[in-house]
């Protein structure tokens, strides 16, 4: 959009509402003077005769007007209170079209940058509704409000000129094909721009079209890999606009106006620089972030002063915080935005190559988070944005911070002594941020804070342990003595569940006795918040199933259903197939090369165990082979009695199958 596209929808708009106010807002003479005022307002003069007429439902007025090179028009039709939709159409000699109005009212703007001077052929067109109207044109010369595009052919090799602060105006359509920006692909004809940058500045570049036009700013023309930011639409379903709005250092820079697809037609086009302070004053004033306090804020408006190693590089308006650490701590941020954020952590507020830690989105793109152990010193905190074709999002967002000495604040159930019992079958939340590091497994712990409960187990059972919504990489164990890590029965390392819905499992089965559930960190620097379900099932049921379970035999198809059946097993792979399972042995007399081969009528998936009641047996786990119709594992096994268990992806999936065993030699 334009100053002069500007400045004609406000003298329309100002010349509607002087039509309207009274019983005579069909008259025409004061919605003309209320323009015509508008339009002197902006810096525009009439340059062109008067015309009146009616027309008829579909009717067309044809006039002529001499147009020279050195101005753009913008022609002006307003339309009494009995018509619709009034449209302004400008040919060239030979009738092609060089201008026309987009709209759909009782008054029509179209505006022109002759490319030959001559008569020129103005069609007012009575598209809807019938009536008197009334046109001229408003005009001002080439170093003024609107200007027609600087020199240049509009290619790499002769660039058309982008000085800011001056509308342009041309048409793609008399461009060439040769490029394409990542957000809009096609190959429309394009316009290229060179953009000069004497000193670092906020850039801000807006197109309006009369097609689906897109923008991309290059740092070498025609070079793809060069793209710094590249937007179709400005607005969601407003295809006609594009805008890019980006922090820019010293150099050249080239824009594109392009179209999405094959689309191609007139546009204007703003350029705008303001230059951006230094990046050390800025760091100099960040605001301070306060330690178990919230902080509220926007980036809405803000230049994008910081870049990061994640979210696309976070070129988008940012904010920062500085934080004073006292002695070797644990640091925590959390951010929660109204738009896609992100949060990075520096040691040199001005040196991008001192960033600690960098997230984009933790679980969803509305939260980030920041965890590192840190020394004595003062850190900086960026609240930023996800930088892409998409555009650069900004928005409101609140941070908060937690400092914790690195040997730890005491936490519940923190040590052997202060372990609670479990809370079986419900979501328990813990967090180690606060906790001493008490304990060490097998998988992971050394250095790192833990926390633990106690388990008491009556009955031969199935201990299942499922971890979500974890902030760090983790290890779950169990000891059978707490602390004594010889006693260790399990142990098992757990993902920081990025995304959120990832989740961690244990599962192994326990005889009757006490135990200790440890849940620690994998190392020194993990630490955080986690969601924990605990639960015991009694395993004479499950084992009764896994003695009776059919025997799969070499080279016969065996047939049958998990529609019937319940959830006695779970896998590695499949989002852990928590779907109606079937179970088989398969009895291996010497060693061999054992292939089983499941198809089905829903998403499938095979497992194989050595022990039938323990996933920590689990020797191959496939989800989908080719399809996910179709399921395959193999194994090399020597002699004994193993578990083939057919099951489903995820929930839900169940149904018919059939199974097939294939032995040979390894």
């Amino acid at each position: 959009m334009t100053l002069g596209k500007w400045g004609v929808r406000l003298a329309m708009t100002v010349g509607l509402a002087a039509g309207c106010g009274g019983p005579r807002g069909g008259q025409l003479e004061p919605r003309f003077v209320a323009v015509h005022n508008a339009m002197t307002a902006v810096g525009l003069s009439q340059s062109g005769p008067i015309h009146e007429g009616a027309l008829r439902p579909g009717g067309e007025a044809r006039l002529h007007q001499r147009l020279s090179t050195d101005k753009c028009y913008t022609f002006v039709a307003l339309g009494e209170r009995d018509v619709r939709d009034i449209d302004i159409r400008v040919l060239a000699e030979g009738g092609d079209e060089v201008g026309r109005d987009t709209t759909h009212d009782r008054q029509a703007a179209a505006q022109v940058c002759p490319e030959h001077e001559g008569e020129y052929e103005l069609v007012v067109a009575m598209a809807s509704g019938h009536g008197s109207y009334m046109l001229t044109s408003w005009s001002k010369g080439a170093s003024g409000e609107v200007t027609r595009r600087g020199g240049g052919a509009g290619t790499c090799g002769s660039p058309f000129a982008a000085p800011a602060g001056r509308p342009l105006s041309g048409n793609t359509a008399q461009g060439s094909s040769r490029m394409q920006g990542s957000c809009a692909n096609g190959n429309a004809p394009e316009h290229v721009y060179k953009i000069d940058v004497e000193r670092r500045s906020q850039v801000s570049v807006r197109v309006e079209a009369g097609f689906d036009a897109s923008l991309y700013l290059l740092g070498e023309c025609g070079q793809a890999q060069s793209e710094v930011r590249c937007n179709d639409d400005a607005q969601s379903g407003d295809t006609s606009q594009s805008r890019l709005d980006v922090s820019l250092d010293p150099g050249t820079y080239y824009a594109v106006v392009d179209g999405y697809g094959t689309n191609a037609g007139e546009y204007e086009m703003l350029v705008s620089m303001s230059p951006l302070r230094e990046v050390r004053s800025i760091c100099a004033e960040a605001a301070a972030l306060t330690a178990g306090r919230s902080v509220n804020g926007t980036t809405e408006g803000k230049p994008d002063n910081f870049q990061a190693s994640c979210a696309g590089g976070a070129r988008s308006a940012d904010n920062v915080f500085r934080i004073e650490v006292p002695q070797r701590s644990r640091l925590r941020v959390r951010q929660q935005s109204d738009h896609d954020g992100a949060l990075y952590l520096r040691s040199d507020c001005s040196e991008a190559t001192s960033e600690l830690a960098c997230n984009d989105d933790f679980g969803d793109n509305r939260h980030s988070l920041v965890s590192k152990l840190v020394d004595p010193g003062r850190y900086f905190v960026f609240a930023d944005g996800f930088s892409g074709s998409g555009g650069s999002p900004q928005g409101n967002f609140a941070l908060e911070a937690e400092v914790v000495p690195v040997s730890g604040a005491h936490a519940q159930n923190d040590t052997c002594q202060t372990a609670s019992n479990i809370n079986l079958g419900g979501r328990v939340q813990v967090d180690t941020i606060h906790a001493t590091d008490d304990a060490q497994g097998s998988c992971g712990g050394a250095g790192a804070p833990d926390v633990m409960h106690r388990l008491k187990v009556l009955k031969r059972s199935r201990l299942r342990v499922t971890m979500s919504k974890s902030e760090f990489v983790g290890a779950l164990y169990v000891q059978r003595t707490c602390g004594d890590a010889s006693s260790e029965v399990v142990c098992k390392e757990t993902p920081a569940s990025i995304p959120r819905t990832n989740e961690a499992r244990l599962d192994t089965p326990l005889d009757p006795g006490e135990y200790t559930l440890v849940i620690d960190g994998k190392e020194a620097g993990a630490f955080g918040a986690a969601e924990v379900e605990v639960r015991l099932e009694e395993l004479q049921a499950l084992e009764r199933t896994c003695r009776r379970a059919p025997i799969l035999a070499p080279g016969r198809t065996v047939n049958g259903s998990t529609g019937t059946g319940k959830d006695d097993f779970q896998a590695s792979c499949a989002s852990h197939t928590q779907s109606n399972d079937a179970v088989y042995r398969v009895k291996v007399r010497r060693r061999s090369r054992v292939r089983i081969t499941l198809s089905s009528d829903f998403d499938g998936a095979l497992h194989l165990r050595r022990d039938c009641t323990s996933q920590t047996t689990e020797l191959a786990c496939n989800d989908d082979h080719e399809d996910n119709r179709h399921s395959q594992v193999e194994a090399t096994l020597d002699p004994g009695t193993y578990y083939a268990i057919v099951d489903g992806f995820g929930r839900g999936n169940q149904g018919n199958f059939s199974l097939e065993l294939s032995v040979s030699s390894p």
